[in-house]
């Protein structure tokens, strides 16, 4: 086995000291036609588009924000009265409306579209969303520019990767803020795995797993694109930062051979961790979370993962303030507030299972439980940002439109 590829002992350090057995990314809605019609309808023109300003901020005289989330990305298990929500509203005398709103990107853009469009309130004033949707929000011109003089926690603690790197969407981070960072790499049945193939994991995702016969019916992958799309061109020395529409339409293309010779047995959002569970798939694509958190809820050890040496997909959901935004400067201070080293320390430490985008994190956690602290799945080093994880190139709005409805073709109907 190549000691570059990192593996189990991510799993036994965090099965020792993790307390959440949920995740973010096993509330995502499921793969299907209603998902895809949703994408599509997210990408289409919106009819005559005006200039929009920045609401009137009420920050100075109503001493409130409202913040909507994804399941799984708060302390205390989500409840609203979370120690670091507490924190907060204690040191800025601001009341905070925590709402778990996001099920996925295209299901809360639905629900806020309209707003967005007017430059209305759309009832929250930040959000978090995912690096695609965030793009698609931000070169709609629907969403504010981040107040960074607000922000000083930001400013010094802001790890460089996260404003670089990973803002291909962004640049320069003028309109977005890190939330939190989501690892896509390859998963696998242990047990299963060695039982089918002889192997103790698998290395090279098209010979270990796709091109395996052993494993014929046995593969499942995840129903995002870029995440299993990104992956299988990594795998083939693709840069994904960069890839072209043939790069695209070729793997696609492999993609759909796999699925019709029966090699990919399911291609699901959030019910695929349960057949990794079960065994019904044995290996794939799968955020790396949802099985960190599997082992947590069975107590075992029963599932791995690998970030292969080709690479594995990185994207981060990201804090917006819409222009309808009525207490933009308590989002800011909202923002920077979770900017603190041992804020962003406490959330890890309290099981959100995530990458933290906060410089000085990692030394906090280390010093509190050092085998969360020294989990590369959560606090990666540097050399992981720049060699390992890749981010999947921003779209055009028609190669937006256009893959997608290639990816809903050519995944649609599969269980």
């Amino acid at each position: 086995m190549n000691d570059s590829i990192h593996r189990d002992p991510m799993f036994q350090q965090l099965l020792a000291a993790a307390k959440s057995p949920v995740t973010r990314r096993t509330a995502l809605a499921g793969a299907g036609a209603t998902a895809a019609a949703l994408a599509l309808a997210a990408c289409a023109p919106g009819g005559a588009k005006k200039t929009l300003t920045p609401a009137k901020d009420l920050s100075a005289t109503e001493k409130v924000v409202i913040w909507d989330n994804w399941p799984y990305y708060m302390d205390g298990n989500d409840n609203p009265q979370s120690p670091t929500i507490k924190g907060f509203e204690a040191q800025s005398g601001i009341q905070v409306t925590y709402n778990i709103k996001v099920d996925d990107n295209n299901s809360y853009f639905a629900l806020i579209k309209n707003q967005l469009q007017s430059g209305t309130d759309t009832g929250a004033d930040t959000f978090c969303l995912t690096d695609w949707m965030a793009g698609r929000l931000i070169s709609n011109k629907y969403v504010q520019p981040m107040n960074y003089e607000a922000m000083p926690n930001v400013v010094a603690n802001y790890n460089q990767a996260f404003k670089t790197t990973f803002a291909d969407f962004d640049p320069g981070r003028k309109y977005s803020i890190t939330w939190k960072g989501i690892v896509a790499a390859v998963g696998y049945n242990k047990k299963l795995y060695k039982q089918l193939t002889g192997k103790d994991a698998p290395t090279d995702l098209y010979k270990d797993i796709l091109d395996n016969p052993l494993l014929k019916g046995k593969v499942e992958v995840l129903s995002e694109m870029r995440d299993t799309i990104g992956i299988m061109m990594l795998a083939k020395g693709i840069d994904i930062t960069s890839f072209t529409k043939a790069d695209f339409e070729n793997t696609l293309d492999e993609f759909k051979k796999y699925v019709a010779n029966g090699q990919i047995r399911g291609i699901k959002g959030n019910s695929y961790i349960d057949d990794y569970k079960s065994g019904d798939a044995v290996a794939g694509i799968v955020w790396a979370g949802d099985l960190i958190g599997a082992n947590i809820e069975m107590k075992n050890e029963n599932l791995g993962i690998v970030l292969l040496e080709s690479g594995s997909t990185f994207a981060c959901d990201n804090f917006l303030v819409p222009m309808g935004a009525t207490h933009s400067g308590n989002a800011f201070k909202l923002i920077d507030y979770y900017f603190q080293p041992e804020v962003a320390a406490e959330l890890a430490l309290a099981g959100v299972n995530y990458v933290t985008p906060v410089n000085g994190a990692k030394e906090v956690a280390v010093a509190k439980n050092p085998s969360i602290g020294n989990n590369p799945l959560m606090f990666p080093s540097d050399s992981d940002y720049s060699t390992k994880y890749h981010v999947f190139r921003s779209l055009t709005a028609q190669e937006d439109n256009n893959f997608s409805k290639l990816w809903s073709d050519a995944s649609n109907g599969v269980a």
